[in-house]
C-alpha cells in the first residue's frame, strides 16, 4: 500500500472538515506558516489524496495538526485548490473532533487552549453539559476593514459595490440585494457565478489581488444570512468564521455593531454562527482592528481510515514527494 492516513469527518453548520489525526510525513519549520509551506512545497501531492476524488468533494477542507512554539498547538488547513491561512469551521471541526477522540488537553474547560495557525494565534473554549461538548468559542486574529465602497464593473451584473474586510482571509462584503437572484440554496451555483465575477473584477481593477472570497450578506434580525463564494465549484454551507469575522470587522468600522452586542451570522441552511467584537485591537500594520468572537458546533460523520494502493488504476496524485 503507498500510503494509509487516519481522518476523522465533521461539519459545522453543514460545511465539511476533515481533521487528519495520522500519516502526514514530519515537516521542516519553526512556526505553523513554515511548517505549511514545507508541506505544500514538498507534499503537495498529498492534497489530492485527502481531498480529491474519488471519496472526496470540492467543499472539503482539512485540518492538519502540527506542533507550535508559541502555541498549545499547530494547524493548518488545507483544501482542494487552495491553503487557507485561516479557517474558522474547520478550527471548530478541529476541537469537535478532539473532544470525540477524548483527546481535549487537561483543563480545556476551565481554560480552553491557544493554537497557532498560519493567519496567527487564535484561542479557543468550550461549553459543556454534563461534560460533553455543546459548542466551540473561536476568538479569532485581529479583523480589520480594509476598504470602503469600492465600485466595480462584474460581468453580467454590472456595477457592485463592496467592502473589503479581513478576518483571517480577504472577503469582498456585498450586500446580496445589488444581484437579481433570490437568495437560497438552490440558485447556488448562480451565486457561486456571481461571486467569482464579482473577484475578477476586483482583480482586473487593481488594488485588491489578495482578496479571497465574496461574502455576500442579506440583513436578518439582529444579523445577516451570508453565503461565501471561494470558486466556481465552492459556496460555504457555515456562516463561515473568518467571514463573520471580516463582517463584525466591518460593521464596527461602520459604527453599525458596537463592542460586545451580539451578531446572528445565518448560513445559506439556516443554521447560525453566535459572533460579536469581544474586544479592540490593532492589525499587522498598526490599523484600528477587533477581535471577533464566533460560536458554533461541529458534529462527527465518520472516523475513516484512507487507503492509496500502489496498483490504483485512476490517475494517482503527485507521490512520492518531490526531490
Amino acid at each position: 500500500m503507498n500510503r494509509l492516513f487516519t481522518v476523522i469527518d465533521s461539519h459545522t453548520t453543514g460545511q465539511p472538515t476533515r481533521t487528519v489525526t495520522a500519516g502526514i510525513p514530519p515537516l521542516r519549520g519553526h512556526s505553523v506558516r513554515e511548517q505549511r509551506d514545507d508541506f505544500r512545497a514538498v507534499y503537495d501531492g498529498l492534497r489530492g489524496v485527502l481531498l480529491h476524488g474519488p471519496c472526496e468533494h470540492a467543499a472539503m477542507v482539512a485540518a492538519v495538526p502540527v506542533s507550535s512554539r508559541e502555541a498549545d498547538q499547530g494547524l493548518f488547513f488545507i483544501s482542494s485548490d487552495i491553503y487557507l491561512d485561516m479557517c474558522g469551521h474547520a478550527t471548530i471541526g478541529y476541537i469537535a473532533s478532539l473532544s470525540a477522540l477524548g483527546a481535549l488537553p487537561e483543563g480545556f474547560e476551565r481554560n480552553g487552549m491557544s493554537i497557532e495557525t498560519p493567519a496567527g494565534v487564535v484561542h479557543v473554549t468550550g461549553t459543556f453539559e454534563a461534560g460533553r461538548l455543546t459548542s466551540v468559542v473561536l476568538r479569532n486574529v485581529p479583523s480589520y476593514l480594509v476598504s470602503a465602497d469600492v465600485t466595480v464593473e462584474a460581468e453580467g451584473l454590472g456595477q457592485v459595490t463592496c467592502d473589503i474586510a479581513y478576518g483571517g482571509i480577504t472577503y469582498a462584503l456585498v450586500d446580496a440585494s445589488q444581484v437579481d437572484l433570490p437568495f437560497d440554496i438552490t440558485h447556488a451555483s448562480r451565486w457561486c457565478g456571481a461571486g467569482m465575477a464579482i473577484k475578477e473584477a476586483l482583480k482586473t481593477a487593481g488594488g485588491h489581488p489578495q482578496v479571497g472570497g465574496v461574502l455576500f450578506h442579506h440583513a436578518i434580525e439582529g444579523g445577516a444570512r451570508h453565503l461565501v463564494i471561494l470558486a466556481g465549484n465552492r459556496f460555504g454551507r457555515s456562516p463561515c468564521g473568518t467571514g463573520t469575522s471580516a463582517r463584525l470587522a466591518q460593521l464596527h468600522a461602520r459604527d453599525a455593531l458596537a463592542t460586545g452586542a451580539p451578531y446572528r451570522a445565518e448560513s445559506i441552511l439556516g443554521l447560525l454562527f453566535a459572533a460579536k467584537v469581544a474586544g479592540l485591537t490593532k492589525g499587522n500594520d498598526g490599523q484600528p482592528a477587533v477581535i471577533p468572537e464566533v460560536r458554533g458546533m461541529a458534529h462527527i460523520s465518520a472516523f475513516s481510515t484512507l487507503v492509496r494502493e500502489t496498483d490504483d488504476s485512476l490517475p494517482a496524485p503527485n507521490w512520492p514527494p518531490k526531490a
